[in-house]
């Protein structure tokens, strides 16, 4: 089978990965793909727009296109696909914008009683600043930007002040340009992450092991909210009381909203929870693997992923359930000083060991060394029969990556 895989992240990286190692594989081509990637992967000569890749993808006989990052699905890549009979791993449009927007998929969830946090929409600014002043016993305050953002739409605001702050940044200073015009302001929920994802292909929904994700730039879950710095899998906190109350009180209500509102969904679908103590709520969804979950995730999958990633392309996804490892994967993100504010790029990094052995995120390769090139740079992913083994072995090999200015939290795992 010809894939092409889409993307140059670290989350891509891990995926290309899992798929190098599938026996059904027989061309593997990415766009545009990284250091990393490029090890694995032919690059493809196309364009970041759907009509670009989905034009080389035919003109080259590609089986399946592997959409990793959210951009090209919520721009209609599996759409300008399907207009050409080519199987995505990846929703359309429509579906896409449970991630594409936050007003949209919390209306969603209001619509079809999925537990999530209470919520106001506010389009206008004069609105937005009224209403904070309004609720100044709802601290911390949850802000977030309707569109897109990176990662870094989200502001958890401890009083009044920072969350005007916020308000002015997002919708007159526009820092997040497009994305921070609308906002959604929501109760705080206090309580622990965990990331949920399902493998799906619109009808059934299969549950893969959960995934712990340290949002916070600073040890301590101290500082602004990042992509993530960190994860480990399977997440210890999704006891079989927790699991029964995912599936009887918050997937009802998304299966019955994904038939009702008819999403053609066929890729993975991420439900980010938080733990209350009233039982699991909806942070979010994504439309895609998560970064950095999919490295801890990946490598423990005991299958063959082309094929699960096919079946759910094309609509017909025929396994009932995944197999998976009985070990523990760590991933540690090495990050370039500044992040997630501005950062320097194009700093040298020094291996101790092969390039071969890090997840590459945000590097490139120039006059032939490998150099940073985004905000989280690398991912040091190990496995072992522990948690603390597999978290041993990962800070180990972080470790032995080096460029100016790098950083790591040191409690990934806590």
């Amino acid at each position: 089978m010809k894939v092409l895989l889409v993307g140059n992240g670290g989350r891509e990286h891990a995926i290309a990965k899992k798929i190098a190692e599938s026996p059904v594989l027989t061309d593997f081509f990415s766009t545009p793909g990284n250091p990393g990637i490029n090890t694995l992967a032919k690059v493809a000569n196309t364009q970041n727009t759907p009509e670009s890749i989905v034009d080389w993808a035919e003109k080259n006989s590609i089986d399946l296109i592997v959409c990793g990052p959210e951009i090209p699905l919520v721009a209609g890549l599996a759409d300008a696909a399907a207009d050409k009979g080519i199987p995505v791993f990846g929703p359309k449009k429509i579906g896409a914008m449970l991630e594409g927007s936050k007003i949209f998929s919390k209306k969603f969830m209001e619509k079809y009683n999925v537990p999530t946090a209470p919520f106001v929409v506010l389009e206008d600014y004069e609105a937005a600043v009224e209403y904070v002043k309004g609720h100044s016993q709802q601290y911390p305050m949850v802000i977030k930007a309707d569109g897109l953002a990176a990662g870094k739409g989200v502001k958890i605001a401890a009083d009044e002040k920072e969350a005007l702050d916020t308000l002015h940044d997002y919708m007159i200073k526009e820092t997040l340009g497009e994305a921070g015009k609308k906002v959604v302001i929501e109760e705080f929920m206090p309580g622990e992450e965990m990331s949920v994802f399902y493998l799906t292909d619109g009808k059934k929904f299969i549950r893969l092991i959960a995934a712990k994700d340290y949002k916070k730039v600073y040890d301590g879950d101290k500082g602004e909210n990042t992509g993530g710095m960190g994860c480990y899998a399977p997440h210890q906190s999704l006891t079989k009381d927790v699991s029964d109350k995912i599936e009887n009180l918050i997937m009802p209500g998304i299966k019955r909203g994904f038939a009702e509102e008819h999403f053609d969904y066929r890729g993975i679908l991420y439900v980010g929870l938080m733990l209350t103590k009233d039982g699991p709520k909806v942070v979010e969804f994504n439309c895609r693997f998560g970064d950095p979950e999919t490295q801890g995730i990946m490598p423990l999958i005991d299958e063959d992923v082309v094929t699960l990633f096919y079946q759910a392309a094309c609509g017909n996804l025929e396994h009932e359930d995944i197999k998976w490892k009985n070990m523990f994967a760590a991933s540690v993100v090495v990050a370039s000083k500044g992040y997630p504010g501005s950062y320097e790029k194009g700093k040298e990094i020094f291996f101790e060991t092969d390039m071969k052995d890090y997840i590459h995120a945000g590097t490139k390769e120039s006059n032939g060394k490998i150099v940073t090139n985004g905000g989280r740079v690398l991912n040091a992913v190990a496995t072992g029969n522990t948690k603390a083994e597999a978290l041993k072995k990962a800070y180990e090999l972080a470790a032995k990556a080096t460029f100016d200015g790098c950083f790591y939290r040191k409690d990934i795992g806590s």
